[in-house]
């Protein structure tokens, strides 16, 4: 007897190619058959008919790590808007931001980094990606969930928070643990390029490290340096060059472009890695589906300013001739490379995007809570001073503990041409590069990213066939992990199945209101478990962590 049976749906199995009639059904926590089941006894029929069912999303770009080490209660609270949305399967510790490997030293710091990315009541303890793992196996987790190994966490647990070129054995120090992590089960490593201390990192301590990868068959993970027309082509270049180098897939997370009304820089870099391609370089990328993004407001200044972390950033912005320093820069630096030489800013927030399309998007304490939603311009005008030290003082007063909301990624409020532009390319996955931690205002993207490309650009705006959006995120984001049993509808695959319809599914968060859930994704099943159903989550912990293991994936 079948655990589970849907029957009636049409069936579009993360492949790209057209959708059939067909139910599925699920055994043991993977899919058993594909076909007719009208006979086939069932624990538990669901009724799909005028419906689709495809593989689970798989967001190869989340910033959930630590929100998954919440206890379940917590971590069911945080994770409903993913899984409402679809979503089956992730990929954390990008961005080169995380809290392992590290060592009581760098930890503290590591720890003051991630604290917008930290849930209430959860304090990081683990030092090694496999005591992370060992952590939520422990606990259990709302998805599947696998890693990276954080760059920067490399970085400052061998030569802490400051600028400055790597020694030699600083450099075989970093490649232990990196080593030691992909024994442990990671599935690659992340750069973050635009925070500390990645960014201080020169292009040739980058290749050494991707070195490592090779003979395990894993993928290195690029946020570029630098977004504007002055930096862009030259970030790009360095991550496809990295490629070059290695031989090992570099995955250029995300593919974007800033700007003000102009973001015509991007199809430079598009020509670049189509070429790189042709080449014979392994280079995937992926799209967050909206014009703006979420970071956090360290980001606005210059990699001096950043060095020693968090702390020593608000202790400088306390310092008014450093602060005055910091503002000259902010205001009239335009981008420099090399990135990693004294006096390098390849990304300069504020000349990329401007005061008025900068919001406080997260605050730690509730004093300041009125300011979230605030643009930095709007921020400036309620204390009567110059925006930088109206969010300078913030800062300070939030220990750092700020997020921002920027406008103008490949697009901005009133187009998404470029946007849409990109997304009719070949083999953009969808991310969501969000997270939720219950305070402040997440990227609706948390709540929405998934449902948004099925609702606004495949049946509003018909950029993309239903298929292919399902392909880019499901067997696409799949087939670059290696995940050969993931991503597809198909006898032998593991059950992580959504229950949608077409005629309805749209994402209903925004950025002004970006905790309301998506409508017309109906169920979801995550290993075989229906956690999902009729618009409820059940919190069930039914997912699964994942260790690669695998000889790697498709980068065609």
């Amino acid at each position: 007897m079948l655990d589970l049976a849907i029957v009636g749906c049409q069936v579009i199995d993360g492949t790209g190619r057209p959708g059939f009639r067909a139910d599925v059904g699920v055994e043991d926590g993977r899919v058993v058959e594909v076909g007719d089941l009208s006979a086939a006894p069932a624990k538990k029929r669901i009724d799909a008919s005028g419906k689709v069912v495809c593989p689970g999303f798989v967001d190869m770009h989340s910033h959930s790590d630590i929100i998954l080490a919440a206890e379940p209660s917590a971590q069911a609270r945080l994770m409903e808007g993913r899984v409402r949305q679809g979503i089956t399967t992730e990929i954390v510790g990008n961005c080169g931001l995380g809290v392992a490997p590290s060592d009581s030293s760098s930890r503290r710091v590591l720890r003051s980094q991630a604290a917008f990315l930290t849930p209430e009541g959860v304090v990081p303890t683990w030092g090694t990606v496999g005591e992370y793992m060992e952590l939520l196996e422990g606990q259990g987790v709302a998805v599947n969930v696998g890693t990276l190994v954080p760059h920067g966490a490399l970085r400052a647990t061998t030569r802490g928070f400051g600028p400055g070129r790597a020694s030699e054995e600083e450099l075989r120090r970093m490649e232990r643990l990196l080593a030691r992590a992909l024994e442990e089960g990671a599935f690659g490593i992340s750069f973050g390029l635009i925070y500390p201390p990645g960014q201080y990192a020169p292009t040739g301590e980058l290749i050494r490290l991707v070195r490592v990868l090779k003979p395990y068959g894993r993928y290195a993970a690029f946020h570029q340096r630098g977004g504007g027309p002055e930096t862009l082509l030259r970030s790009v270049a360095e991550i496809v060059e990295v490629g070059r180098r290695t031989g090992v897939p570099v995955e250029h997370s995300h593919e974007q472009v800033h700007g003000r009304g102009d973001w015509s820089a991007i199809w430079e870099t598009v020509e670049l890695k189509e070429r790189a391609r042709r080449e014979g370089v392994a280079v995937g990328q992926d799209l967050i589906p909206y014009t703006s993004v979420c970071t956090t407001m360290a980001a606005l200044y210059p990699p001096w300013a950043l060095a020693g972390g968090l702390p020593a950033l608000i202790g400088r912005l306390r310092d008014p001739k450093l602060r005055r320093r910091m503002e000259r820069e902010v205001v009239g630096e335009v981008p420099r490379w090399p990135p990693w030489e004294e006096g390098g800013w390849p990304v300069n927030l504020v000349r990329d995007f401007g005061w008025e399309n900068l919001y406080v998007a997260f605050v730690e304490s509730e004093e300041n809570k009125h300011l979230e939603g605030k643009s930095l311009s709007e921020l400036g005008d309620m204390f009567g001073k110059f925006p930088f030290d109206a969010i300078s003082d913030l800062m300070v007063a939030e220990n750092g503990a700020v997020t921002v909301l920027i406008f103008g990624i490949s697009g901005d409020r009133e187009t998404d041409e470029p946007l849409k532009e990109l997304m009719r390319l070949e083999g953009r996955a969808f991310v969501t590069d969000a997270w939720e931690v219950g305070r402040g205002r997440p990227h609706p993207g948390a709540y929405g990213a998934f449902s948004r490309v099925l609702g606004k650009y495949v049946r509003e705006e018909g950029v993309l066939s239903l298929e292919e959006a399902i392909y880019r995120m499901t067997g696409l984001p799949a087939g670059r992990l290696g995940l050969e049993d993931r991503g597809v509808v198909r006898k032998g695959a593991w059950a992580d199945l959504v229950v949608l319809d077409p005629e309805v599914v749209r994402n209903r968060s925004t950025h002004e209101d970006p905790r309301a859930f998506p409508e017309g994704i109906e169920v979801v099943v995550v290993g075989g478990r229906v956690v999902v159903e009729e618009g409820k989550y059940t919190g069930e912990m039914a997912g699964q962590v994942l260790r690669c293991t695998g000889k790697g994936g498709t980068w065609g």
